[in-house]
């Protein structure tokens, strides 16, 4: 039998350990974005894998391999459907925007008389031709085309991420448990499932407001006449699951529609009733997050509305769209973790016996799934 460590020995070694792990992070630290949409996705995904290993005989790995089989399916048609009509509505959107251009270079090439004084405005012409055309120099079209390469790599690394996560998540967590010493396993356990149910509470508070952002905007939308409220209703919704960039490129669309199509009832020029739209989805956007995401959340998932609000905002101004989209069941899920930590610490029992522990072997032969379960 070799010596044991001494405690010096254990302490330098774990002060190693993370320092590795820290620079690790720090050098893949673009990569920890894609894991993370990954992670959500197999999530999302998780409960078809379930209901078909539960009423079927097939194993989960086929079951993943079927839900993930019609996720591609879904994209491509989805793809296929709003292809054309993305590429119909850009062609206008350009023509629209040259016929503005040759308006505005007219504007800037007459003077302005004001005061009885006369403003020319050359110089912002000149400027506003230069500024046209840079925006098609070559370095400027390579940089276009190497982000667009980026970001299809990044979508290739999410889609295969996910597959595995469905496949193997339930080796993965095992793994994960298996490294702490085995008196501490049934701790990690409970532990796990109750931060599983902080991100399945969460997951149903999303669901209930992207229903209730899609019926205001759609209901919205069709009071005031704009086109195809019913499917710009179901859009904001859908895209409400992404802070910010999603209610942004809602609220895009339908002012562009409305730019093009006008209203069907209101004596509106089609510039005023764009700007109407504009007013009707930041009205419903500013709703959401002031008034409906932090009483939902904070009703589902027990945290202070004030809480609730300032994290999402501060996430937003801090990490992006990414961190705000799991910064309140994050914060939830640390909650709990100190919550254990304080009543270890204390010599304290982390879950009393009138809470109704859960039985450690039905912990251990529940089956999980990705980041769900």
């Amino acid at each position: 039998m070799t010596a044991r460590w001494s405690k010096t020995t254990r302490y330098l070694s774990l002060i190693v350990v993370l320092a590795v792990l820290a620079w690790l992070l720090s050098a893949v630290r673009a990569l920890i974005g894609p894991l993370i949409i990954a992670a959500l996705l197999a999530y999302v995904l998780n409960p078809g894998v379930t209901l078909i290993t539960a009423h079927t005989r097939l194993g989960r790995r086929l079951a993943a391999s079927l839900i993930y089989l019609l996720l591609l399916v879904g994209l491509v048609a989805i793809l296929f459907i709003l292809g054309p009509v993305v590429i119909h509505q850009a062609r206008n959107l350009s023509l629209e925007l040259q016929a503005i251009s040759a308006q505005l270079e007219e504007l800037l090439d007459t003077p302005v008389t004001f005061l009885g004084f006369q403003l020319p405005l050359d110089e912002a012409l000149v400027e506003f031709q230069e500024l046209s055309s840079q925006s098609l120099k070559p370095d400027r079209v390579f940089k276009l085309l190497r982000a667009a390469t980026t970001n299809l790599g990044w979508i290739l690394v999410i889609l295969v991420t996910t597959y595995y996560l469905l496949q193997d998540w339930e080796g993965l967590r095992e793994w994960l448990i298996g490294l702490a010493p085995d008196v501490y396993q049934p701790d990690l356990r409970r532990l796990y499932q109750e931060i599983k149910g902080v991100w399945q509470a969460y997951l149903r508070s999303q669901l209930l407001l992207m229903l209730l952002v899609g019926l205001l905007t759609g209901l919205g939308a069709a009071a005031i006449g704009l086109r195809g409220a019913v499917v710009l209703g179901l859009l904001a919704a859908a895209l409400d699951l992404i802070p910010s960039l999603g209610p942004t490129a809602a609220t895009a669309i339908a002012a562009i529609v409305a730019w093009f199509e006008g209203s069907s009832h209101l004596p509106l020029s089609n510039a005023w009733f764009a700007i109407v739209v504009l007013a009707l989805y930041t009205s419903v956007q500013l709703l959401e997050e002031i008034w409906l995401r932090p009483r939902v959340m904070s009703h589902t998932l027990r945290l202070h509305p004030g809480l609730v609000f300032v994290a999402v905002v501060s996430a937003l101004a801090l990490g992006g769209a990414l961190v705000a989209l799991i910064v309140v069941p994050l914060l939830g899920s640390a909650g709990l973790a100190g919550r254990y930590l304080h009543h270890r610490m204390l010599g304290l029992e982390p879950w009393p016996k009138d809470t109704g522990h859960i039985p450690t072997d039905k912990l251990a032969s529940s089956e999980p799934g990705p980041c769900q379960k």
